[in-house]
C-alpha cells in the first residue's frame, strides 16, 4: 500500500523549515510522496496573503524535488478549512495508508479541533518536534527554527532572507510583491469566465511561473499575462465584434472570418482599461498569445507555450513540449506554433499569416 504523508498549513510563505520537515519524515517513515497543503482560510488565524500567491510559492519550493507534490484542493474550496474535511475528501480519493505531519505545539490542541473524534481513524498522526514544545513520541527533527512572522517582518523591511527559503520563492516574492492587486483581478477574471475556462487560466498560471522561475523572465509579468490572456476570450462573436469597433481595432479578411483571433488583442484592451495595466510587454504578449508574432520574446514565448502545456491540456503533444520548453523556450515555441497551425488546418480553420511569420522568425534563432 502507498504511503502518503500530509503537510499542511498557510506557508505565507513556504520556507526551509517546512522543507525539512517533510522531507525528515519521508525519510524516516518510509514514505512514498508528501502532498504539501497549502490552506485556504484556516480557522484560528487570517491568511493575510493572497491564497495564489501561497500557492505559486508552495509549487516553486517543492520544483525539483519529485518527493514533494502540492494540491490546490482547499484554497479551491470556499469557506474555512478544516482538516477533517481534507482529510475525508483524502480518503475517498486515495486507498493510501495516510500520515497526517503536525508539530508538537499543534498536537497539543488536536482535541479543540472541529471532528476531534473521528480525527485519529482517519489517518496516523506523526508529531514532530518544535523548539519550545515537547511531547512523548514525537519524531525529532532538525532543528530549522523559522518563524513566518518573522520572515515577513524581514521582508517587508527590506532584510536578507536568503537561506530562509528557496530562492525561487524569494525571487517570487520580490518580482510580484506579493500584490493584492492579483486578488482583485483574480475575482474579475472568475467572474468573466466558466468554470472550464477559468481552470484553464489557473493551468497557465501555474505553468507560466514555472517556466519563468526556470528561465529567469519577471514573475509578476508572466502571471499577469497568463490571468488576463484569455480575459476576452467567451465573449460572443457578436460581442467581439462591437468591441473591435469600440477599440478601433482593424481586422484584415482572416480575421474577419475567424472572429476568435481576436480575443488575444481585445483582453489586452480589457487588461488596459479595466484594471489600467500599461507595461507594453504583457500587452504585446497577451495579443498575440493565440497566434504568436515576429519579434516575440522571452515573455510572449513562455505564455505561447504555457497556453499549450497548462496541466488540463491532453493533445498528443504536450509533453513533448514541455520537455523542450524546459530546456529551451524558442524552440518550445516553435513546436507550439506548428502544433497550432496543424490544429487550424485540421480544423479547417484559414491560418493568419502572424503564426507562420513568427515560426520563421523563431526558426532563424536556432
Amino acid at each position: 500500500m502507498e504511503k502518503i504523508g500530509i503537510l499542511g498549513g498557510t506557508f505565507n510563505p513556504i520556507h526551509y523549515g517546512h522543507l525539512t520537515v517533510a522531507e525528515e519524515v519521508r525519510c524516516r517513515l518510509g514514505l512514498d510522496h508528501i502532498l504539501l497543503i497549502p490552506t485556504g482560510q484556516p480557522p484560528h488565524k487570517a491568511a493575510t496573503t493572497f491564497s495564489e500567491h501561497r500557492y505559486l510559492m508552495t509549487l516553486l519550493a517543492a520544483e525539483g524535488n519529485p518527493n514533494l507534490r502540492v494540491t490546490r484542493m482547499e484554497i479551491d474550496r470556499e469557506g474555512i478549512s478544516y482538516t477533517v474535511d481534507t482529510l475525508r475528501i483524502l480518503k475517498e480519493q486515495t486507498d493510501a495508508e495516510l500520515f497526517f505531519i503536525v508539530g508538537a505545539d499543534e498536537m497539543n490542541q488536536i482535541s479543540s479541533w472541529r471532528g476531534a473524534d473521528v480525527l485519529p481513524s482517519l489517518c496516523n498522526w506523526v508529531a514532530v518536534t518544535r523548539p519550545g514544545h515537547k511531547i512523548d513520541n514525537a519524531l525529532e527533527i532538525p532543528a530549522v527554527d523559522i518563524s513566518s512572522t518573522e520572515l515577513r517582518r524581514r521582508i517587508s523591511e527590506g532584510q536578507t532572507v536568503k537561506y530562509w527559503l528557496p530562492d525561487a520563492v524569494e525571487r517570487y516574492i520580490n518580482e510580484t510583491g506579493l500584490d493584492d492587486d492579483f486578488e482583485v483581478i483574480h475575482k474579475a477574471v472568475k467572474a468573466k469566465q466558466s468554470a472550464k475556462r477559468y481552470k484553464h487560466t489557473l493551468g497557465v498560471i501555474e505553468t507560466s511561473i514555472m517556466l519563468a522561475a526556470r528561465h529567469e523572465i519577471n514573475m509578476k509579468k508572466a502571471y499577469l499575462v497568463a490571468l488576463l490572456h484569455d480575459y476576452a476570450k467567451e465573449l460572443s462573436d457578436e460581442e467581439k465584434r462591437d468591441a473591435c469597433k469600440k477599440f478601433d481595432i482593424k481586422m484584415d479578411p482572416v480575421q474577419e472570418e475567424n472572429i476568435s483571433l481576436m480575443h488575444g488583442q481585445l483582453s489586452a484592451e480589457f487588461a488596459r482599461r479595466d484594471f489600467d495595466i500599461t507595461d507594453a510587454d504583457v500587452l504585446k504578449a497577451i495579443s498575440y498569445h493565440s497566434t504568436g508574432c515576429v519579434g516575440m520574446g522571452p515573455l510572449d514565448q513562455l505564455i505561447k507555450i504555457a497556453d499549450n502545456i497548462e496541466p488540463n491540456r491532453e493533445h498528443p503533444d504536450v509533453n513533448k513540449i514541455k520537455n523542450m520548453a524546459k530546456k529551451d523556450l524558442i524552440r518550445g515555441s516553435i513546436m507550439s506554433i506548428e502544433r497550432d497551425i496543424q490544429h487550424s488546418i485540421d480544423k479547417g480553420k484559414k491560418v493568419h499569416h502572424w503564426s507562420p511569420d513568427a515560426l520563421e522568425h523563431l526558426r532563424r534563432q536556432v
